[in-house]
């Protein structure tokens, strides 16, 4: 009967190793997908929600520059002394919006982006009018466009207050991804202290029956 028993305890043995085995094979791949995803959200924090509030600052710059050309501005032609520094700034607008809507867009988001090009083209067409000297009414003209850089100011707190929302939502999702990795591996460590006490056990076992069996054979 003793190698009967030996074999049992080889299985038991064998078994818990199996166990452990492929709970440690399903933790790693479960860690690769953790890796990935967390990777994916750490890039998104980035390139959808960093560089985004980037471009907003910028174009509220822009839209301070433009507001205070027309504060400093009287008249039409003091405005068109202007025109150099107008059409740079215009195109680092046009520039920033490319670049804007290349990246990943909320349903909320693409509403305020497009909300704030128009503006924007709005505002860049007023300037060519005054510039071009092809307004009779100047201050029409100065009131309506700083109207529109008042819309688009608001467009910019809109896409600002999203970038916000959005970014602590992903920031969740990597808190999660996060916790759900640390519980598997208190998982893997709780199993694997839980094995070593068996396998202890085991051949505690067997150490102890063989000492039984020759102090047996002793007395005989």
């Amino acid at each position: 009967m003793k190698w009967v028993y030996s074999i049992k305890n080889r299985l038991a043995i064998a078994g818990l190793l199996m166990v452990v085995f492929i709970s440690v094979f399903v933790k790693n791949i479960l860690d690769e997908e953790n890796v990935s995803d967390l990777t994916i959200s750490l890039a998104t924090i980035y390139e959808d929600r960093l560089l985004p509030e980037s471009y907003i600052y910028h174009l509220s710059d822009i839209l301070n520059k433009k507001q205070r050309m027309l504060d400093d501005s009287q008249t039409a032609l003091e405005f068109q002394n202007h025109a150099s520094t107008t059409s740079d700034l215009n195109l680092k607008i046009d520039s920033i919006l490319v670049v804007f809507e290349a990246t990943h867009l909320t349903s909320e988001e693409a509403v305020a982006l497009s909300s704030l090009t128009s503006n924007m083209q709005t505002i860049k067409n007023l300037e060519h009018i005054i510039i071009d000297g092809s307004i009779e009414d100047f201050e029409q003209a100065k009131g309506d466009t700083e109207n529109y850089i008042t819309a688009a100011s608001e467009d910019l707190q809109t896409l600002s207050e999203i970038q916000l929302t959005v970014g602590k939502q992903v920031n969740d999702d990597s808190q999660r991804i996060m916790a759900g990795s640390s519980i598997l591996t208190k998982f893997e460590t709780a199993l694997l202290i839980v094995l070593a006490i068996v396998i202890n056990a085991l051949i505690f076992g067997v150490v102890s029956s063989r000492s039984k069996i020759r102090q047996r054979a002793n007395w005989n």
